[in-house]
């Protein structure tokens, strides 16, 4: 992959079911907000190349943020799909951003063409050995997100941190 570290940004965050609030809540609208802002701050700072690993929740949120943003912004969004079929158990709903996002996206990395056992992990992986900047939302959960974030922090990315009320850099 030729992509400049330097200008690239990857998103990390909970799965809808481990998100401290349900897809409908209204706290969404403030997450995006959020998203969106960050996705502005990090293009200002010369950032135009965002990583989606596409799973529900906060990546596909995040991906409708990057493509909201080519709006007005010089952003380009990158799916990093860990193995094809990814959303075949995703509900209807989460079937449609994801092929949304996919459809839409600037370019798509499908790393396996079979589910195994760390694929999510290598896709993660993939994210940020490819990026200098991670976005995320993150609680303290264990899991994708901590392994994400610990991974991120060993790589000397600097990390956004959505999940904190005020906005926390590493």
């Amino acid at each position: 992959m030729s992509t400049d570290r330097a200008v690239t940004c990857c998103f990390s965050g909970y799965r809808v079911e481990k998100m401290p609030f349900a897809a409908n809540d209204p706290r969404i609208d403030t997450l995006n907000t959020a998203l969106d802002r960050a996705i502005a701050d990090a293009s200002a700072l010369g950032y135009s190349v965002f990583f989606s690993g596409m799973s529900t929740g906060f990546d596909l949120w995040a991906a409708e943020a990057v493509l909201r943003a080519r709006s007005t912004l010089p952003v380009q969004l990158f799916c990093a799909i860990p193995f094809d079929r990814q959303a075949d158990r995703y509900s209807p709903a989460w079937k449609r951003h994801f092929n949304h996002c996919l459809l839409a996206a600037d370019r798509v990395f499908a790393l396996s063409r079979d589910y195994y056992t760390g694929c999510y992990a290598a896709r993660n992986r993939f994210m940020v050995d490819a990026s200098s900047l991670l976005i995320c939302y993150f609680d303290g959960k264990p899991g994708g997100t901590a392994q994400t974030v610990r991974m991120a922090s060993q790589n000397g990315l600097q990390i956004v941190n959505l999940a904190d009320d005020q906005i926390q850099f590493f």
